[in-house]
């Protein structure tokens, strides 16, 4: 796997910007938290030593001069580590008790590099450790200087940045290696996914894409990609069974016609009336020719360049009229039809009313072809779930359930002698239109006979504009 295309890809390149948009973030509050850490410690620190100095002040007003000498030497010794400063000098600027070697030149507050008697700063002193905040101040004619060593807030601040700088660095390392493990798997579904499809090219229509549980962008378009190499597989095989088909179902037709064709030259030749062969011909060629419509009709809704014009239908004013013309078929072969739907329900679907005029009208053919006399073939309709069903039952022979999909096939039929009247196209004819509408359709065991469901989208909301019938 080029590891090129890893880091290119969609996920690692996403994270990569997520890494940035974190680190700039990660910074700015770095920056506003070094920032708020050193106002707060150094507001401490002030605090601190103003409550010593005024300790002290307040011992040498309370005592006299030899107390505070004695309590700043005392504090001093207990001083830990010289991270206090203090000191007593007189009216000359000579110390007289504390650590402080040298009066400062100002008084008030200010930051200086640390000059006492036990800490010295040197060369190999950090420079953090060299800073003091002191606050001197007049006690009658002396002069009063107490300190802080400012490294607990250099301190502070490093231990913030080293925490920081670590957390930054866990985050950007786990986040980079989280890309870069999202970003290969993705690029190996991608890279199945352009396998699958050099299969196809090469003529291995069985082909699919393997889909893994996570049902993520790129498993949705495996599994889409999945439906549409399902309908060309079977759009190739029902090409190869059509023209085989075709030819098997035209070579005899044809095979008539050259025969009428042949009587009917005989016929002339003799002197005698060809009328009856020619017109034996005719029906013959017209007969090809339906077939020949139904195929291109078939492959034009498949295509989707059947031109329909797709407006509200009222499906059960549709099933209304149809079933008034097949009620008088039904009685002609001596056969019970019924219709059957619920009042008060809306049946309106968004659809193109001739092709579904057609899809009716094949299924009631069919089912009051392959019915005898005595049979009951029923229309019915009912809504349920947004789901609008027409069905069409009958007490007839049936299909076998093994046949239930193959019966969609162009040109197939159950008797394989194909000495029966039809083309196989019927059902279809039917299943293209059912899809075209988005539709489902499904076949059952009536027990006896045939059950054939299809099942619409009803369309909602239903509006008062119906396109009439």
């Amino acid at each position: 796997m080029d590891r090129g295309n890893v880091l290119s890809g969609a996920a690692f390149s996403a994270v990569l910007m997520s890494v940035m948009v974190f680190l700039a973030v990660l910074i700015t509050v770095g920056v506003l938290a070094h920032g708020y850490v050193e106002r707060s410690m150094t507001e401490e620190l002030h605090q601190d030593v103003q409550a010593r100095w005024n300790l002290f002040a307040a011992d040498y007003r309370d005592e006299d001069l030899e107390a505070l000498k004695e309590l700043i030497e005392s504090a001093v010794k207990f001083s830990t580590g010289q991270k206090r400063a203090m000191g007593l000098f007189d009216a000359d600027g000579t110390a007289i008790a504390g650590n402080i070697l040298i009066l400062p030149e100002m008084t008030g507050w200010q930051q200086l590099p640390v000059v006492t008697a036990s800490a010295v700063p040197t060369a190999a002193s950090p420079e953090y450790m060299e800073n003091y905040l002191y606050h001197s101040g007049k006690l009658d004619n002396f002069t009063l200087v107490v300190g802080q060593r400012m490294d607990s807030i250099f301190l502070t601040k490093q231990a913030l940045f080293r925490a920081l700088a670590l957390s930054g660095f866990v985050v950007t390392l786990t986040m980079l290696v989280a890309g870069y493990y999202f970003s290969r798997k993705s690029l190996q579904k991608l890279e199945q996914l352009e396998t699958t499809l050099a299969l196809v090219s090469d003529g291995d229509l069985a082909a699919r894409v393997t889909l893994s549980p996570n049902n993520d962008q790129i498993d949705r378009i495996a599994g889409r990609m999945n439906a549409h190499l399902d309908t060309l597989s079977r759009l190739m095989l029902t090409t190869r069974s059509t023209a085989a088909a075709v030819a098997h179902d035209l070579k005899s037709p044809l095979a008539r016609a050259y025969l009428g064709l042949g009587r009917a030259l005989s016929r002339i030749e003799a002197g005698q009336d060809p009328r009856a062969e020619i017109e034996d011909t005719q029906a013959e060629l017209v007969a090809m020719n339906a077939i020949f419509d139904t195929i291109l009709r078939l492959a034009r809704i498949e295509a989707g360049a059947d031109g329909a014009a797709f407006t509200e239908v009222d499906l059960a004013a549709l099933l209304q009229d149809m079933a008034e013309t097949y009620q008088v078929v039904a009685e002609e072969n001596q056969q019970v039809f019924t219709f059957a739907r619920p009042e008060g329900v809306d049946f309106i679907l968004e659809g193109d009313i001739g092709l579904l005029r057609q899809l009716v009208v094949n299924l009631l053919q069919n089912a009051v072809t392959h019915c005898s006399a005595g049979d009951t073939i029923t229309l019915g309709l009912t809504r349920e779930a947004g789901k609008i069903c027409l069905t069409v039952a009958d007490t007839g022979p049936g299909i076998p359930i093994a046949a239930h999909d193959a019966v969609f096939e162009p040109f197939h039929r159950l008797d394989p002698s194909r000495s029966k009247p039809g083309s196989g196209l019927g059902l279809a004819l039917v299943r293209a239109i059912a899809e075209r509408h988005g539709a489902r359709i499904t076949l059952s065991d009536n027990t006896p006979g045939l059950k054939v469901m299809v099942a619409f989208n009803a369309a909602e909301p239903v509006k008062a504009s119906v396109k009439p019938v």
